[in-house]
């Protein structure tokens, strides 16, 4: 999943790391992060939410920007399927929202992505 995402990103132009940002310094950057859900069926699948924190010292558009690029490469119906090294992998757009940063000219949204996964079906 991890891998995938990253590529995703890449894919999308989006510069993006994992859980925290290390590159030099350049807005806006989007850093990601992850919840897991139990799984309860026995079929193998695993379901996820991806996090991506997107921030900028910028406008709004530029958030609202990467939202739609990643909402559109993420449909909600459907997703995006792809099969892995270990099986398959399907990646929805969920929703977003603002978060407050304390600072007047930082801004802030998250993104959330709905994973999931089956292990072995590739």
């Amino acid at each position: 999943m991890l891998k995938f995402i990253k590529e995703q990103m890449s894919a999308l132009n989006i510069p993006y790391e994992f859980m925290e940002w290390t590159s030099a310094l350049s807005y806006p950057y989007v850093v990601g992060e992850y919840t897991e859900t139990p799984t309860l069926d026995e079929d193998g699948k695993e379901e996820s939410t991806m996090i991506l924190t997107a921030t900028t010292r910028g406008e709004w558009l530029e958030l609202e920007e990467i939202k739609q690029k990643i909402k559109k490469h993420f449909p909600a119906v459907g997703g995006l399927r792809a099969e892995t090294d270990n099986g398959v992998i399907v990646v929805f757009y969920s929703d977003a929202f603002p978060v407050p940063t304390g600072e007047a000219d930082l801004k802030r949204i998250q993104i959330n992505l709905d994973i999931r996964e089956w292990k072995g079906l590739n």
